[in-house]
């Protein structure tokens, strides 16, 4: 069967507007990594693309004496914050959807409280309680505050809710215990959920900058997004070599997302 022509033309209309969007979603991500490239009198003008590609610009950012201790500090913290809130989250999700103890709603009232909570209004309390615990300048100082999400975790209720009752009870008539059921039942048939907490708490830690401003001072101990600023490469008129900083730290989480893009998909969509 022939497809009318006001069918094909909606057809082409469709891809010619994908194609349109999909540019002006991803161009300025290209043109950080282009300018990247630029050397500085490509700066001075109008370009999208480098007249001859400046290399160096990339070796100028990971020769700096203070990249890789600013790129440690960013992976780390986040990875680390990432995987502690996820487990916190599965375990608080999994306490207040599966076990029933005294003060449950109360609990849950509360945590879900904290989200109309601004974070601003809590900056000094928990600067001063680092602080008064020494822990200034360390991984602990920068990670500590961010270890829960309520708004992840109501997002896991709902995954692990839409599980039922009849299958923790099912596991525990056969002898599965609480963690064993969690790891070997719940969080795999929750899997998508679990990876998006995963993935928005690196990409949020690792993009944070008040906050790891405030709880660091040694050069050493800074994270990327405070390190950027400090590199120097701004004053010293060194603009390819600031873009290239910025193409270094953009690019894994680019990579990141376009191997879990499906299941963050799926996971959105099961909500």
């Amino acid at each position: 069967m022939k497809r009318k022509p006001i069918d094909i033309f909606r057809y082409y209309l469709r891809i010619v507007l994908l194609i349109a969007f999909s540019i002006v979603v991803a161009f300025p991500v290209l043109y950080m990594i282009s300018s990247s490239l630029f050397s500085q009198r490509d700066f001075n003008k109008l370009r999208v693309l480098p007249t001859t590609p400046m290399w160096s610009n990339y070796i100028k950012a990971l020769n700096h004496r203070y990249f890789s201790y600013y790129l440690v500090n960013s992976i780390g913290t986040s990875l680390l914050s990432a995987i502690i809130r996820t487990l916190v989250v599965i375990f608080a999700s999994f306490a207040l959807t599966h076990l029933q103890f005294r003060g449950k709603k109360l609990i849950l009232s509360a945590l879900v409280l904290t989200l109309f909570v601004p974070q601003e209004a809590i900056l000094y309390q928990n600067y001063k309680t680092i602080a008064n615990l020494g822990l200034l300048d360390s991984w602990t100082a920068i990670i500590a505050p961010g270890l829960f999400s309520a708004a992840q975790m109501l997002l896991l209720m709902g995954s692990f809710t839409a599980q039922g009752r009849d299958t923790y009870d099912a596991a525990r008539m056969d002898g599965a215990s609480d963690m064993r059921y969690i790891w070997s039942v719940l969080v795999p048939l929750s899997g998508p959920a679990t990876l998006t907490i995963m993935i928005q708490t690196l990409i949020t830690s690792f993009n944070s900058y008040l906050w790891p401003l405030l709880v660091t001072n040694k050069p050493k101990t800074r994270t990327i997004q405070i390190g950027i600023t400090m590199l120097g490469f701004a004053e010293s008129g060194e603009t390819g070599a600031q873009m290239a900083t910025l193409a270094l730290i953009t690019i894994p989480f680019l990579i990141i997302l376009a191997f879990t893009k499906r299941r963050i998909e799926n996971a959105l969509i099961r909500r």
